[in-house]
């Protein structure tokens, strides 16, 4: 999210637009009398920062060879990264003040076009995660992978799980929101993932690129608990923000 708002804060910066602030899930600033242009510019520069990030993230991770700590970063960078831009195109109908809603609105969009955005915008992001999706599964060994119990557990300690705790720890860290959307993304959007979820537990891919040493991810993390609390401290400093005047 952070990356996200950064794009919206570069865009502020280049159209030079007034007091720009970044916080930790908005840019505040004043574009009064500039040009529509510059308004389009300035709102979708974040979801293309977020596609930016999908897609980069997306091509390490299928050139990775080792599926370890960093993989698993990567892999769920490149999802999150594809959940920003998309999801945005799904919820431009209903939230105009949003980053795509705004631009469909400036653009003089009918319902029927926005509509049709948003469905593809959905379809889109189930086909993606289903292609990620496989990237999961590679995390365990052949032995794990081939026992439906232990495959089961396994997934619900790498995806459901974290997807829990996280949505509740990104809810606080998102406070306090400027507008109802900042709060609607973290607590809906990583379910996304869940879309394509039964086929991590049940279908085969092929045994070649799947993890050979399940000790390395198996216990605890020092350097990402350090990166984590890291993350948190930047997120309680941008509450206050940073300013270009």
């Amino acid at each position: 999210m952070t990356l996200h708002e950064l794009g919206h804060f570069t865009a502020a910066i280049l159209i030079h637009a007034k007091n720009v602030t970044l916080h930790h899930n908005y840019v505040s600033n004043e574009t009064t009398g500039m040009p529509l242009s510059h308004g389009i510019f300035y709102a979708g520069a974040g979801p293309l920062v977020s596609l930016l990030i999908g897609v980069c993230f997306h091509f390490v991770c299928s050139r990775q060879k080792k599926r370890n700590m960093l993989f698993l970063f990567n892999l769920y960078m490149s999802v999150f990264g594809y959940i920003a831009f998309f999801g945005y195109l799904m919820v431009a109908p209903f939230f105009t003040y949003g980053d795509t809603g705004y631009i469909f609105q400036a653009l003089g969009f009918p319902v029927w076009l926005t509509v049709s955005l948003a469905v593809t915008g959905g379809v889109i992001l189930y086909v993606v995660m289903r292609k990620l999706i496989r990237f999961f599964v590679e995390m365990g060994t052949i032995d794990m992978m081939a026992d439906k119990q232990v495959r089961r557990i396994f997934m619900m300690s790498l995806i459901q799980y974290p997807l829990y705790i996280g949505i509740v720890i990104t809810t606080l860290l998102n406070l306090p929101t400027p507008t109802v959307l900042s709060l609607i993304y973290p607590i809906c959007s990583p379910f996304s993932i869940m879309w394509v979820y039964g086929t991590a537990v049940s279908k085969n891919y092929p045994p070649g690129n799947m993890n050979n040493d399940n000790s390395s991810i198996n216990r605890i993390q020092p350097v990402w608990l350090i990166i984590f609390v890291l993350i948190v401290v930047v997120n309680r400093l941008l509450v206050y923000g940073i300013v270009v005047k």
